[in-house]
């Protein structure tokens, strides 16, 4: 097996979660090729095979994916088209895509050699920023979501939304989402959207503070196409990807959001299924209050 390894280099502990990962996986003799971002940064051998990340998904049989969701992200948008399986080592926060803690790295490498693990497919979204005035922007791909928001205006913005040519509504509010399944536990969640099975094939919009009661967040099938435009803004909104701002987008400016053609290939250890993450992450399940400390008044 030849297992890839890419990683942040600015998260505490990942130059030395990262020399523990490669000293066990050798020891099992597994293949390691590293991305040629790091070999300075790790101090390796200077015999250690490394490649370009966006050619370790072509050459591994499996990526590792040092930090959190932010580098899970990252990664996947530059190697999803090879169809390279991904895992995610957490060292960051919240965790819903980087699944695998410290922890239970070398038992993780064990369930790789033995084929201990799934692999499941999770879409991703295909953006373009097209004008009629202009070359259009090249196309980029979201796992998470694409967001249209206000950027630094104070001012709400109305996105007028068409689902394949045909009108949806036009939105008053601060921004639009357009997650996928894997996205709605993320920005969207925190806007009100709905949970989605990661594995399910369908693409989800929820507006930001939308100044209206009656708006409510929807989903549609994964073969639909969302043409956003902004109607009757007199300044520009920005389009966040994947939680990085990408596109300045002007009112005579189209953004047409679709199914991307590949999927992300993801591994998923076998020791916590999707709603164990969400117990887990979320604390559902939990009695909160009994986990507060009483207060002690003072003189008793």
């Amino acid at each position: 097996m030849k297992i890839g390894i890419t990683g942040n280099k600015s998260k505490p502990h990942v130059r030395e979660a990262i020399h523990r990962f490669m000293n066990y996986a050798g020891k099992q003799g597994i293949s390691l090729i590293v991305d040629e971002a790091l070999i300075e940064f790790l101090g390796v051998d200077s015999k250690q095979v490394s490649l370009p990340l966006q050619s370790l998904g072509q050459e591994s049989d499996l990526l590792v994916a040092f930090g959190g969701d932010g580098t899970l992200l990252t990664t996947a948008s530059r190697v999803a088209s090879s169809g390279v399986p991904i895992l995610g080592v957490n060292l960051g926060g919240l965790g819903f895509l980087a699944e695998v803690p410290l922890q239970e790295m070398e038992e993780t490498i064990n369930d790789l050699c033995v084929g201990d693990y799934a692999v499941l497919e999770r879409m991703m979204l295909m953006i373009q920023l097209q004008s009629k005035q202009k070359n259009n922007q090249p196309i980029v791909y979201a796992l998470n979501d694409v967001v249209i928001d206000k950027g630094i205006s104070p001012r709400l913005i109305s996105v007028d939304i068409r689902v394949d040519d045909i009108y949806l509504n036009t939105y008053r509010c601060d921004g639009i989402i357009v997650a996928t399944p894997t996205g709605s536990t993320a920005y969207s969640l925190s806007a009100g959207g709905p949970l989605l099975m990661p594995t399910m094939k369908a693409m989800l919009v929820t507006p930001i503070c939308p100044h209206s009661l009656t708006v409510r967040p929807i989903v549609f099938s994964d073969e639909s196409h969302l043409q956003v435009r902004l109607v009757r803004c007199d300044h520009p909104a920005q389009i966040n990807i994947d939680g990085k701002n990408l596109f300045i987008m002007h009112p005579d400016e189209t953004l047409r959001i679709a199914k991307a053609p590949h999927t992300i290939h993801w591994v998923a250890t076998k020791k916590r299924d999707f709603f164990t993450l969400l117990r887990s992450k979320l604390n559902w399940g939990t009695d909160l209050l009994s986990l507060q400390k009483p207060k002690t008044l003072s003189g008793c």
